[in-house]
């Protein structure tokens, strides 16, 4: 006698009765973390984590802020070798480069501490004895702080922009550099030392 699948299953079914885990698991209810872990909500170690917030640290990393070594290194100040300067040491300098080198001696958004060039050097009694010689000549913060013997107008406008000014130097060979370079040129052209009071 022939039996079809689904008779056979309808034969077995009758036989066994239902199977009594088809519906569900019967031991689903009694696992505590079915339905949440008991521990997900409240971690006791979770407001303890001494990393959890600041890193207690990072306050006392010497390197977070300020480089203790960017003042002394003497890349950023001096002249790279295949740098062709935007101005001319000699005076002969436009007049359009002269008004945005003035312009830029004042602004004190050049610094990081709200400081320009002319903060330091308004006024003819602000300059060392040594600004009456024609750039290059020797500097004072030049030798001390960076063994550099003398200093173009542009390197000495950089040694002001990372020290003074607490600044990054300007780009070499850029329009700002040369501008101010050229007006420390023009100014220096016409300084004949501190005037007496």
């Amino acid at each position: 006698m022939t039996v079809s699948i689904a008779g056979a299953v309808g034969q077995a079914t009758a036989q066994c009765g239902a199977n009594p885990c088809a519906g569900k698991n019967p031991c689903a209810s009694q696992n505590p973390c079915a339905t949440s872990n008991p521990c997900a909500s409240d971690n006791p170690c979770a407001t303890s984590n001494p990393c959890a917030g600041a890193n207690p640290c990072a306050t006392k990393n010497p390197c977070a802020g300020v480089n203790p070594c960017a003042t002394k290194n003497p890349c950023a100040v001096k002249r790279p070798p295949d740098y062709m300067p935007g101005y001319s040491e000699s005076g002969n300098n436009p007049e359009e480069l002269l008004a945005r080198g003035e312009t830029l001696f004042n602004d004190t958004e050049l610094s990081s501490n709200g400081l320009a060039c002319a903060s330091c050097h308004g006024g003819d009694q602000r300059y060392q004895p040594t600004f009456e010689q024609a750039y290059p000549h020797q500097v004072a913060m030049g030798l001390d702080l960076y063994g550099m013997n003398e200093v173009h107008a542009d390197e000495m406008v950089q040694i002001c922009m990372v020290n003074p000014m607490a600044a990054d130097p300007l780009e070499w060979g850029s329009m700002d550099l040369a501008a101010l370079a050229a007006y420390v040129v023009n100014v220096q052209r016409g300084y004949s030392g501190p005037k007496e009071l």
